[in-house]
């Protein structure tokens, strides 16, 4: 017995089931792959804040985490300014770790200091993709001390969330951004130097 073939219409009628059943899906992608690159900044933010303070248990010195606006930069320049795209909140930009060498200040890098860890933007700048805000305008800087506890900056938290093009990009409180369903907060303590990670309600403390 002859095979038989599709007709047009039949093919017709698949491509449009196909067509329906791609446009529903794509948005359920879409968010999904949003938490996923917010759950990763979150936890790569989380671990480098955990090791800085181990770090600085294990040396019996401060050590410091900081936002830079280029993780190559040699020497290290803890920044707070604007670059491209990141807002001089956003610590997408990247970050690096180092340690103390007996001065002064906690918090900004001086000849001596020992680099530890250079983290790249973890973000591509040109599409759609994580934000890293602090709570503090201007805070570029969280250090541990020796005993693990809070120093510079610790009484903070951070709102990691996903971004679109467009997007209004201003320095400004955390309190103050809207925060998407995919949002983080990673809050900590100066007192002890814990770090939690919360659901915005519905924003980060």
């Amino acid at each position: 017995m002859p095979s038989r073939g599709f007709t047009l219409v039949e093919l017709l009628v698949v491509m449009t089931i196909s067509a329906i059943l791609i446009a529903a899906a794509v948005p359920s992608f879409q968010w999904m792959m949003a938490r996923n690159r917010v759950a990763d900044a979150t936890n790569l933010l989380l671990s480098n804040l955990e090791a800085a303070r181990m770090e600085a248990t294990r040396r019996n010195n401060a050590v410091t985490l900081c936002r830079v606006q280029d993780a190559n930069a040699t020497p290290p320049v803890c920044s707070s300014a604007v670059v491209g795209v990141f807002d001089g909140n956003d610590w997408a930009a990247g970050w690096v770790m180092f340690e103390k060498s007996g001065g002064t200040d906690t918090g900004a890098w001086e000849p001596g200091d020992t680099l530890i860890l250079r983290q790249q933007s973890v973000a591509a700048p040109t599409n759609t993709r994580v934000t890293i805000h602090t709570t503090i305008p201007g805070g570029e800087r969280f250090a541990y001390q020796p005993r693990g506890t809070g120093g510079t900056g610790l009484a903070s938290s951070f709102a990691i969330d996903h971004w679109a093009p467009g997007a209004p990009v201003a320095i400004r409180p955390v309190g103050s951004i809207a925060l998407s369903g995919a949002a983080r907060c990673l809050v900590m303590t100066a007192a002890i130097g814990s770090m939690t990670v919360r659901r915005p309600s519905p924003s980060c403390p």
